[in-house]
């Protein structure tokens, strides 16, 4: 008689794991939800927020990328994907838009000059699908 044997504390981490990822309320279908103030801070909303300040600015045919000083509001919508809809204060730096940004190089001409975009990124990170949908900027 041979005995089998597995570590019962992996499989249990396993268990708790895929219960954390089903029951984030970040993959809820449906409505967009508000990010709280812990998730704004998150770095990879600060990476989704600065591709939609370049993005903007590239289709704005600007000369100088623009650098994303804050981002007053968020809110996520699970589809087949998470669309981010962010406002957010940039202002312009002294980057050129034909070099890709560099967030430790490109600081802003003058903070004190903003401007406000409201944003929509679409995205798929498991496809590599990262889009701007749509932006308005005053």
């Amino acid at each position: 008689m041979s005995a089998i044997c597995f570590d019962v504390s992996a499989s249990n981490r396993i268990d708790a794991n895929k219960q954390r990822l089903l029951h984030n309320p970040r993959r809820t279908r449906g409505e967009f939800r508000q990010l709280d103030a812990k998730e704004i801070e998150e770095e990879e909303l600060g990476e989704l927020a600065q591709f939609a300040a370049t993005t903007v600015a590239k289709a704005e045919k600007r000369a100088f990328h623009d650098a994303v000083l804050n981002i007053t509001e968020a809110h996520q919508q699970t589809v087949a994907g998470w669309n981010t809809k962010m406002k957010l204060v940039v202002s312009e730096t002294s980057c050129p838009i034909h070099n890709p940004f560099d967030v430790g190089q490109c600081i802003p001409k003058n903070a004190s000059i903003t401007r406000q975009c409201d944003v929509l990124v679409y995205e798929r990170p498991w496809e590599h699908i990262k889009e701007l949908t749509s932006f308005y900027c005053h």
